[in-house]
Formats: structure tokens, sequence, C-alpha cells
């Protein structure tokens, strides 16, 4: 499992029903064995992981918790597309774990620098989808950066955080008296997330790097949708919205008509394409999953 989607499922478990969670991904993990479709298309390099991404979204969230489908969304479009079934079974593992120790602050194996930034760039996406404003992700920002120019005029403070020998239980004690009351419940989830997940000799810079990506997400995703007619209002906010839900973040539409565009809508944010060819794979793979076994 790559270190980045190790991340985000631990954020997503920790205020998911990880019972549910796991059960849910356990189901996911045998439709992949038993439907030939769905795992082929989820795992071919080719297909661009925005629209595995979609797939995903696509067939899960009718029925499946909302954490489980942007866990399994995530996966899907940020691990490797063979490593998917290996990384679905790793993921069950962790969930059981957070069944066996509800609320527990689990401390990450060791890793090395690279892959603990993964790690806790992962946690970060998850933690920022979870706030539902500007507002929120500017005052984790705020407060992540507060954070940062405190332990750097504090040479005593920064090492205890950071020494590894000090038990990880009672550096997050120091740390809770330092920000419990005074920030945000998401800022000190990440700041003890920080503590647990190791690699803590440059403090000051995780916390720095931490207010860069408070700072990347306040940007909206913007959606360029290519139609033969015009939408009205609400035609455009509902689907601002569904394609939102598919790339797990706000979007902004841009409506471009176009008479070439037959009927429906070719749709883009990123590298997610939304057009026929994709419409066909779902359509087939719909068709799939309705069949008996």
């Amino acid at each position: 499992m790559r270190d980045l989607v190790r991340g985000y499922a631990v954020a997503t478990l920790e205020s998911a029903g990880a019972g549910r969670v796991a059960a849910e991904l356990g189901s996911f993990g045998a439709a992949l064995v038993h439907f030939d479709d769905l795992r082929q298309v989820l795992t071919d390099s080719t297909v661009p992981p925005a629209s595995r991404r979609a797939v995903v979204v696509d067939l899960l969230g009718a029925k499946d918790a909302p954490e489980t489908v942007a866990l399994v969304g995530f996966t899907a479009c940020y691990e490797h597309a063979s490593e998917l079934a290996p990384s679905i079974a790793a993921l069950v593992g962790l969930a059981e774990q957070a069944v066996g120790a509800p609320g527990a602050d689990v401390v990450e194996p060791p890793a090395g620098r690279s892959a603990a930034r993964e790690r806790l760039r992962g946690y970060a996406d998850r933690i920022f989808e979870e706030l539902v404003d500007d507002a929120s992700v500017d005052r984790v920002g705020d407060e992540m950066f507060s954070l940062s120019r405190l332990l750097d005029g504090h040479e005593e403070l920064r090492h205890v955080l950071a020494d590894a020998d000090v038990p990880y239980q009672a550096r997050a004690g120091v740390l809770d008296d330092l920000l419990a009351g005074r920030a945000a419940p998401a800022s000190l989830r990440l700041a003890r997330y920080v503590l647990r997940n190791g690699r803590t000799r440059d403090l000051v810079g995780t916390f720095e790097w931490l207010v860069e990506l408070a700072a990347r997400e306040r940007g909206m995703r913007l959606a360029e949708v290519r139609s033969a007619v015009e939408l009205d209002a609400s035609e455009t906010a509902r689907l601002a919205t569904a394609l939102g839900r598919l790339v797990s973040r706000r979007v902004t539409v841009r409506v471009i008509v176009d008479p070439t565009v037959v009927g429906g809508l070719f749709a883009s944010v990123g590298d997610l394409v939304i057009d026929g060819t994709v419409r066909l794979r779902l359509e087939r793979l719909r068709d799939a999953l309705a069949s008996p076994s």
C-alpha cells in the first residue's frame, strides 16, 4: 500500500464507523475477485486515475458509507493500478485494527523521510476534505503557522516534542496542553499525527509544509463542461455537486456551449474526463454487476 493511501485511510477511519467500513471494504475486495469487468477497469493503468475513482464513486455511492466510498475512491485514484487488490486487503486490516482499538492514537511504523511525508500528505488530504468551508481550512493553516513559529522560538519545547525516546502519549499530552481549547479539532488531529508519524527532527519545517498544503487546498477545482445547449443555474449547481463528489473537492463549473456536442455533456476536472467512452464502460460495468454470478 502506498504511504499516501495509508495516511488517508488512517484519517478516514478515525472519523468513521470502522466496523461498517471494514465490512464494505471486504465486500469490495470480493467484487474485484468475482467481476472480471470491474477488475479490468480498475487495474488498467491506461485508464486515467481520476476515471477509476469515478467508477468507484458511481458504483458504491448509493449503498456504502461515505467514508468507504471516499477511501476506495482515493485508493483507486492514487494506488498503482496493479496493486489495487492487495491495497484493499491491507485497508481491511487497518479497519479491523481500528475496530479493535477505537479512538486509539496508533503510532505509525518507522519510515524514511519521503514515506513519512507521503503518509502525512494523505492524512492531511482527508482532514481537509472533512472541513466544510474555506474559513475552516484557513483556520487550520493559521494554527499550523502559529505552531511552527512557537516551536521555532522555543528550542526546549521543540526538543521535547521531537524526542523519540519520550513515549508518544507523553509528548501528545504536552501538545494537548498547548493546543486544547485554543485550536480547531482538525488542527489538533494534524499536530498529533505529526508526532505519531515519526520523523520529527524537523518539526518546524513539517508544520510550515502543512501551512502550504492548507493554502493549496483553498483553491477550488475548475470544471470545464461542454454542452450543446445553455445550462441554467440549478443545472449548473447540480453538476458542480456531482463533479465535486467524483473528485472529493469543491468544484466551480464553467460551461462552454459547443454545437458539436450532439447530446449529453463532456466534462473535465483536472485529469478526470467524463465522455462517451467512460459512460460506455460504466454501463457495461453496471450490466456485469447486475448479472447473476
